[in-house]
């Protein structure tokens, strides 16, 4: 190997590594801006409470934010956190983890060796309006589902027909 290649292969190396850090600043912008968007006050328990939508006022000809916004409006948990399923292609398993910032991040994220529960480096992602627009269309590995209130005292709400 001559000093050019190795001269590249270092630059190659560098350029990924800013472009991991950007794109990490990028989620937290993203996450920073739809809380900031989102209209909601803080209710008793700390948790979020978004004024109901009307569901006279919204049918298939609304835009997808205002689908968004009846869904959050009838299913409610957590806003800090929510869970992501997963399953093994190995043993058929599946279940719901915390989605966190860092998963499967190579020298941050320790999967599998390092549970995400026993992990320093766990970063997890608040709910927000494209999370629910993944969900709704079914969008890999986006399908979601309702952090337990209960770790954190706030209540849920599910309306369901």
């Amino acid at each position: 190997m001559n000093g050019n290649d190795s001269n590249e292969k270092k630059e190659i190396t560098r350029i990924e590594e800013r472009l991991a850090v950007l794109n990490e600043g990028k989620l937290r912008l993203t996450a920073e801006l739809n809380r900031l968007r989102t209209e909601s006050v803080t209710g008793p328990t700390g948790s979020v409470v978004r004024e109901p939508a009307d569901p006279g006022l919204v049918h298939h000809h609304c835009s997808s934010d205002e689908k968004i916004r009846l869904f959050r409006s009838l299913f409610r948990g957590r806003e800090d956190v929510y869970p992501r399923r997963w399953e093994s292609m190995k043993t058929g398993r599946s279940g719901y983890s915390p989605a966190c910032h860092h998963e499967w991040v190579p020298g941050i994220c320790e999967k599998p060796r390092v549970k995400c529960g026993d992990c320093s480096a766990r970063e997890f992602l608040p709910v927000s309006d494209e999370v629910i627009r993944d969900h709704l269309v079914g969008h890999e590995p986006n399908v979601s589902g309702v952090q337990d209130p209960r770790v954190s005292g706030c209540k849920a709400q599910f309306v369901t027909g």
